[in-house]
């Protein structure tokens, strides 16, 4: 009699386990690459690794990973997360966004798109700029920034008409309560300039993971 063979396992992963894992470890050093560059587009230097945007975003990715796996919500999620990292570097050191941003993340609404949802998408951007436009109308020096409404509108059909207003009532919170803070710090003004897309990246980030 033939008896069996046992192959002791222990210690050895699963070759699909292996293959998420590495696929895992691929997926967030390119994210780590992407977001690298495009804080090296700001930052000259080696400063970039002393700004809490690169935190940000690199906490951003990871959770995303571990929240969602490898799907087509995380690698979204990251692409949504490395634009609105450039626009808001780019906010915060010239105060304002380039066009590209905008268009980007119009694109990155189809991405997954679901037909069942257009009607949402639409109804958000129009909820979020309507409102805002009517304010730059009548109130001029009190409205947001052209590049400002132009991506909170375009974050609203990307998420919804709930996520949408969610993440810009969150930003803009939190860039009110933000810029109180910092002036009292810094003894500026409350009258003076500041960047919200920081304050809205947040927003919409919260809002896209729920």
């Amino acid at each position: 009699m033939v008896r069996p063979m046992f192959v002791d396992t222990v210690g050895v992963i699963a070759p699909s386990t292996l293959a998420v894992v590495t696929l895992c470890v691929t997926l967030f050093a390119l994210f780590l690459l992407a977001e690298c560059l495009i804080c090296k587009r700001f930052y000259r230097d080696a400063g970039m690794f002393k700004h809490w945007p690169f935190y940000l975003s690199a906490v951003v990715g990871l959770i995303l990973l571990l929240t969602f796996g490898i799907t087509i919500t995380t690698v979204k999620g990251m692409i949504l997360t490395l634009l609105l990292l450039y626009a808001s570097l780019s906010d915060l050191k010239y105060r304002r966004v380039p066009d590209c941003v905008f268009v980007m993340l119009l694109i990155l609404a189809f991405v997954g798109f679901n037909q069942s949802n257009l009607i949402s998408m639409l109804a958000g951007a129009l909820v979020v700029f309507i409102p805002q436009l009517a304010t730059a109308v009548i109130s001029p020096k009190r409205s947001l920034g052209g590049a400002d409404i132009k991506i909170s509108t375009a974050l609203a059909f990307m998420l919804g008409v709930e996520q949408g207003l969610f993440a810009l009532i969150i930003g803009l919170l939190l860039a009110v309560i933000g810029t109180l803070i910092s002036n009292e710090i810094l003894g500026r003004s409350h009258k003076s300039s500041f960047a919200l897309m920081p304050y809205l990246w947040i927003g919409a980030t919260l809002a896209y993971m729920i």
